[in-house]
């Protein structure tokens, strides 16, 4: 890949708060591109003439920066550049390793004419341990693997694909920025693939909890992977691990649950009582942060169509930045209820296929019990269907994930 995608999203959001009174912080599993997205936004400032003196850029994980791990050090560093009458934007990368950190953000966020960026390994830095330092003054974007979108101008640098076969090797292989370095599908990517996995296994879960062990973590991430797109709770999984011969409490798996959430491997999809209105505790879902991990959990890595495209469509929602539930109507399911910063709610099926009336009588079951007027959409692969059954629109997946068809 011999040029940086523009995140463009992540820019935007960046610009959106630029010079705003808080502190912007990148959150997101590790390898999602947090450096190179704080990276190409303080290329577009110098792009618009801001100049060098007035961009600090720091990454704490280079040895030339070790003296400033020190807060005292680092606050004074930081200090001195400070210029009257100017903006001076900090882009503080890794800022975990800053023992600290939090104080000398503090003592900086009350000065005049800063403009604050921070990432932060989840090893040591997750959402909930922001929320606790920076309390009020911080605002938060999850930054996650490239989107569909993303992908395809990562490939055609180097390949003359089309949108199936794209789509094709993007539920296969996944999407991690810096594996699009490599020739899909060939054996240095699932290295690299495989390494970060590796990582994130040891590093942010295995080191921040000890009681269960490798081999129970292993077997839960193997039934979250196979389990993609069930309603499942933490009793659940333990009563099932349990029988398999893995002896666990539920409050046990509950705790690695909140571990693996934090982490950003996975993200949980609450449930939501479409006619009551109000959130269902206990049971959820669970999707996967890169699809290419699956190799890596499953000793069989065969998983079906549905859950892949379930778990594509709901990263596609959260990179959208809706709120992303699944819902219930009744005795049946809805695969996700999104709602938009305006408040306006979606309803959405996924479907590899409606194509059979039978299949597509049951798609539209659920749809058509819900009584509001919000729009109702179903999600296919399929290239030939009826658009509009009764209000309720169906629309391809792959013309919608990549940006062709707009569902507002």
């Amino acid at each position: 890949m011999k040029n940086l995608i523009q995140r463009d999203s992540y820019l935007k959001w960046l610009g959106e708060h630029r010079e705003k009174n808080l502190i912007k912080v990148l959150t997101g599993m590790r390898r999602t591109g947090k450096s190179t997205i704080l990276k190409l936004f303080a290329d577009s400032l110098r792009s618009e003439g801001v100049e060098d003196k007035c961009i600090v850029f720091l990454n704490f994980e280079e040895m030339e920066n070790e003296f400033l791990l020190n807060p005292k050090e680092l606050y004074s560093f930081l200090k001195d550049r400070l210029i009257k009458g100017q903006t001076v934007y900090f882009f503080l990368d890794e800022i975990q390793n800053v023992e600290g950190f939090e104080r000398v953000l503090d003592s900086l966020y009350v000065k005049e004419g800063v403009d604050i960026y921070i990432t932060g390994s989840s090893a040591n830095l997750f959402s909930s341990e922001i929320a606790t330092l920076l309390t009020g003054r911080y605002v938060e974007i999850n930054v996650m693997p490239f989107s569909f979108m993303e992908a395809i101008k990562a490939r055609s640098e180097n390949d003359n694909m089309d949108d199936r076969r794209c789509f094709r090797d993007y539920i296969t292989y996944g999407s991690l920025p810096e594996a699009f370095a490599y020739a899909q599908g060939s054996s240095e990517q699932r290295e690299y693939i495989e390494s970060v996995y590796r990582t994130i296994l040891e590093k942010d879960l295995l080191k921040r909890k000890t009681d269960g062990g490798r081999i129970l973590v292993d077997n839960l991430l193997r039934y979250m992977v196979g389990s993609i797109g069930s309603l499942t709770s933490a009793k659940r999984i333990a009563d099932r691990l349990t029988a398999n011969g893995s002896k666990v409490s539920a409050n046990t798996i509950s705790s690695y649950l909140d571990l693996i959430t934090d982490s950003f491997m996975f993200y949980r999809a609450d449930r939501f009582d479409v006619v009551g209105g109000e959130q269902l505790k206990l049971t959820n879902k669970y999707y996967l942060c890169d699809l290419g991990f699956k190799y890596y959990i499953l000793n069989n890595p065969a998983i079906e169509i549905q859950q892949l495209i379930e778990n594509i469509v709901f990263l596609e929602f959260k990179r959208r930045r809706y709120r992303v539930a699944t819902g219930r109507v009744r005795d049946k399911e809805v695969d996700f209820v999104i709602q938009d910063r305006q408040g306006g709610i979606k309803y959405i099926q996924v479907a590899t296929t409606v194509a059979s009336e039978e299949k597509l009588s049951q798609e539209l079951a659920s749809l058509k019990m819900i009584r509001d007027n919000y729009p109702k959409i179903i999600l296919t692969l399929d290239d030939f269907y009826s658009e509009n059954h009764s209000g309720i629109k169906t629309v391809n997946l792959i013309d919608f994930i990549s940006g062709r068809v707009d569902i507002n």
